[in-house]
């Protein structure tokens, strides 16, 4: 017990400060927006999340006592079964708002991004990899796959989120850097093309039959057009398409600097803000308009102590796979981060990315949960010599 224990000195205590304030806030903002919700069962989600992080909790503490360096010997049976349970989603998956993203009660797509980045880990992290064009292509099929069955979902949001962290694993590992900035050129070009055909077909003066084939031409579902068009004008439509965005945006704008009080907020409790998506993609803007700028800086503030320590544990790893996984879970976490609070305050297009910790999702809280727990993993164990791998 004593040597048990003793492996639990090296945890990072501001990563799991951290963690821990960020869970507690979500139960108290979950409860929050679904207290005017009609639906008994829906006003106890506050409930399945807490029951979730004392779960995670666990999880977190027995991965942080495992080797990482073990786990990662298990990677491509994990991959495996993560794809698996994807190809299943089209035929068996639940069914909700004309997605089908659940099965068995899991999201499937919240396993693949901890996959993903397990996989590229360990296949840049191993002795003697291969860091050339061929690497980088065979990282493209690592990650494409999952991600290409997520968009069958279709969850574009999710699966768009695989990219920045592939991206910043890859510039760790420094893996075929022409072809990498060619093609970090080449998706920004891509981008700027298709707003621009949006843009182009609300703007320029056009036959309809013209702008429809315009807007076919970028590929994008008519549901993400919708939220495209919204973000490029966002005063077109305000009862409409843009309606959660504005409620959002006056939600925020209305807390002041110390909030209007805990199970005060009237956007949502007046229903102004959706009581759908209030404890999920906009629980920000219930936190905000609560909490003020003091509370949303405070939880800006916790999830820094995430992502710095996170960092800092990489640096002080002493093998590549270690560094790798912290860079890769320090650059998801941060990617759903800045895209939430970036769509709740109106700086970027409405996707259905949860805010890590806060917003309620029983898959996605957990595995980032399991996630962290292997970067206190790598904190343990990372500063042994490479030699005892």
């Amino acid at each position: 017990m004593k040597a048990w224990l003793l492996r639990f000195r090296q945890l990072n205590p501001v990563l799991l400060a951290s963690m821990v304030g960020l869970c507690v806030l979500g139960v108290l903002f979950v409860y929050s927006a679904c207290s005017v919700r009609e639906d008994p069962e829906l006003r106890l989600l506050y409930m399945r999340h807490a029951e979730v992080a004392v779960a995670g909790l666990v999880a977190y503490l027995l991965c942080a006592w495992c080797n990482y360096r073990s786990l990662l010997k298990g990677i491509w049976p994990f991959y495996a079964a993560t794809v698996g349970l994807l190809v299943l989603v089209p035929f068996i998956g639940e069914e909700t708002m004309g997605a089908r993203r659940w099965l068995f009660g899991i999201q499937p797509s919240e396993l693949a991004k901890l996959a993903v980045i397990l996989a590229l880990a360990w296949l840049y992290g191993r002795r003697g990899a291969r860091r050339g064009p061929a690497a980088f292509f065979l990282t493209l099929v690592i990650v494409g796959v999952p991600g290409l069955l997520i968009l069958l979902q279709p969850d574009l949001g999710t699966a768009m989120v695989l990219v920045p962290t592939t991206l910043a694993m890859l510039y760790a590992a420094n893996v075929a850097p022409r072809l990498y900035w060619t093609s970090v050129a080449a998706g920004v070009a891509v981008a700027a093309a298709v707003l621009g055909a949006v843009y182009a077909a609300e703007r320029v003066e056009m036959p309809q039959e013209r702008r429809e084939t315009l807007l076919r031409a970028t590929g994008l579902r008519r549901h993400q057009l919708n939220r495209l068009q919204v973000f490029l004008f966002p005063d077109k439509d305000l009862h409409g398409r843009g309606y959660n965005r504005r409620q959002s945006e006056i939600a925020v704008g209305s807390g002041g600097t110390w909030g209007k009080g805990y199970l005060k907020g009237e956007q949502y409790l007046l229903g102004y803000l959706p009581p759908s998506v209030s404890s999920n993609d906009f629980i920000f803007a219930v936190l905000a308009e609560e909490a003020g700028f003091a509370g949303s800086l405070t939880v800006l503030l916790l999830f820094l102590g995430l992502l710095w320590p996170g960092l800092w544990v990489a640096y002080r790893c002493q093998d590549d796979m270690g560094r790798l996984f912290c860079v890769g879970v320090v650059a998801l976490i941060f990617s759903h981060m800045f895209i939430n609070i970036a769509m709740t305050i109106g700086i970027m297009p409405i996707t259905g990315l949860p805010l890590p910790f806060i917003s309620y999702g029983r898959t996605f809280m957990l595995t980032l949960m399991v996630a962290l727990g292997l970067v206190q993993s790598v904190s343990i164990h990372g500063r042994e010599a490479e030699t005892r791998f």
